[in-house]
């Protein structure tokens, strides 16, 4: 007798009617989420790649964001102009000519020890960063050479891990600049190249990368990393992928980054627009409430208003989520000068793991200025511009309150009324309302002078060059050596001891 014949007919037959309904309504509902997904998919692909004319109208309509400088500059300026561009060309090639001297291939230059060294996977990261630079400041020479070397790279024969964070922004971000200054195509396969070898850091449930993968196809290995990923890796990649789709015409790539912002902005958070610097890229569920504008949470916050800069309404959600990050960074993170003397500045401090407010202010976060005036000007929010002139002013401030004007990596604003005095003492009589400078080396980061310029450029306030000035001055005092320029483990310390590292 057949044992499944028999039990299925003393099934009811209403029952096995309920049965078939309700596989029927599972299948019916399946493949209408399907069709929606891949609707709404094809829908912002569309809007990105398949209608370029479109994309180029809403960008068109941005509205011009440079200041409209005069034409009757004077002789007494325009010598000074030329004279500090001249200083900061020959500060780049003398870094540049000691990189080829000692260090030529490798990612990078100890410029004391004259070694070379590599943190970013031993291929030449130095040379493939610096190919927009090389352009834009017309040394064609070293540009050809530096194209040379691209052009043998091989990005699959490391045996050993690769940060998949670092490889988009330092390679990746870097061969398309170079493409797109030059035309030349051989950046663009490379690129290809390089974005196709790392699709493997995204095969996972949630399409989150994980930190780093092994790009030798012999030793396809994924490291989930133990706590989760952090947010400024996982989420800064949406301009290169989408710019790579754009060039190469592949919309996997767009794909994969488009996912990655989806799952992010569906996680739960506490504040709205305000995202922990901890994700586990398992679930794509944040795993405590620390936020933070500068370490590990910066470049995610830039790259939601660059994006939409890069592709204007066909994907209006990055304006949307950059717009509620900025209110509530307004809401919870800024805060007013404690400094008695200089009342009018504000620093941008951090969340703790627990959502408590830290008056902790990175010198990663002095991106932000120079974020907030780009957005007040594409967006039409003239607050921001006030606010980014503040941030500005107080990110300046750091550097010069330093024995050396060069900024650490940390300062400690007080947030409390009792003034701390013995940290005060032990930090070499700081302002009052910073009790901490900490840690105090410096990794020479571009982000102040970054936002300086951008200012400069919006508002055309002769001030900004200035200040850059002043900083670029104090680099060449403090951080030149005979090969290149070196960061310091102490600020505040005179003559300030070198790292021997030139990373940045």
């Amino acid at each position: 007798m057949n044992f499944t014949k028999s039990c299925t007919n003393k099934i009811p037959s209403r029952l096995k009617n309920r049965i078939l309904y309700a596989i029927i309504l599972i299948i019916s509902i399946g493949l209408l989420t399907y069709q929606l997904i891949v609707l709404d998919y094809q829908f912002e692909l569309t809007n990105v790649f398949n209608d370029k004319q479109k994309v180029q109208n809403n960008t068109s309509q941005f509205p011009k964001i440079q200041y409209d400088f005069p034409l009757n500059e004077t002789a007494e300026e325009k010598s000074i102009r030329e004279q500090r561009r001249e200083s900061v060309k020959n500060g780049f090639l003398h870094a540049w000519r000691g990189y080829t001297k000692y260090a030529w291939g490798y990612d990078e230059l100890s410029p004391v020890s004259n070694n070379g060294r590599n943190k970013f996977n031993g291929w030449g990261a130095t040379i493939v960063d610096a190919l927009d630079t090389l352009w834009i400041m017309d040394l064609k020479d070293e540009f050809n050479a530096s194209r040379e070397f691209v052009s043998k790279l091989n990005f699959t024969n490391s045996n050993d891990g690769t940060n998949v964070f670092e490889t988009i922004i330092r390679y990746l971000g870097g061969l398309l600049s170079a493409f797109e200054l030059s035309d030349d195509h051989i950046f663009l396969e490379k690129a290809k190249e390089l974005g196709e070898a790392l699709l493997y850091a995204f095969n996972n449930d949630t399409g989150l990368p994980y930190n780093s993968v092994h790009l030798n196809p012999d030793l396809r290995v994924q490291h989930p990393p133990y706590g989760g990923g952090l947010l400024a890796e996982v989420g800064t990649l949406c301009l290169e992928f989408t710019k790579l789709s754009q060039l190469s015409g592949d919309n996997e790539f767009f794909f994969i980054a488009n996912n990655i912002t989806k799952v992010i902005s569906n996680a739960n958070k506490t504040i709205p627009g305000l995202y922990p610097i901890k994700i586990d890229q398992a679930t794509g569920n944040f795993i405590n409430d620390a936020v933070s504008f500068g370490a590990n949470g910066d470049s995610f916050y830039e790259y939601l208003l660059k994006e939409f800069i890069l592709v204007g309404d066909a994907l209006d959600k990055y304006r949307r989520m950059y717009i509620e990050s900025v209110e509530s960074m307004y809401k919870y993170l800024i805060k007013e000068s404690p400094i008695n003397d200089r009342p009018e500045l504000l620093f941008l401090g951090e969340l703790s793991i627990n959502g408590y407010f830290v008056g902790k202010m990175g010198h990663l976060s002095c991106f932000v200025p120079g974020l907030l005036a780009l957005g007040s000007k594409f967006l039409n929010r003239p607050k921001d511009l006030e606010t980014a002139k503040r941030l500005a002013e107080t990110c300046y401030f750091l550097n010069r309150m330093t024995s050396t004007g060069i900024g650490g990596e940390e300062v400690w604003f007080k947030v409390v009324e009792e003034k701390n005095t013995t940290n005060n003492e032990i930090h070499k009589r700081l302002p009052d309302g910073i009790y901490r400078l900490s840690p105090s080396y410096s990794l020479l980061r571009p982000e102040t002078i970054e936002s300086l310029f951008i200012l400069y450029r919006i508002t055309g306030d002769k001030k900004y060059q200035d200040q850059g000035w002043d900083i670029w001055q104090s680099l060449e005092k403090w951080c030149k050596t005979p090969a290149g320029y070196s960061g310091l483990h102490d600020v505040n310390s005179i003559p300030p001891a070198k790292n021997d590292g030139m990373e940045r």
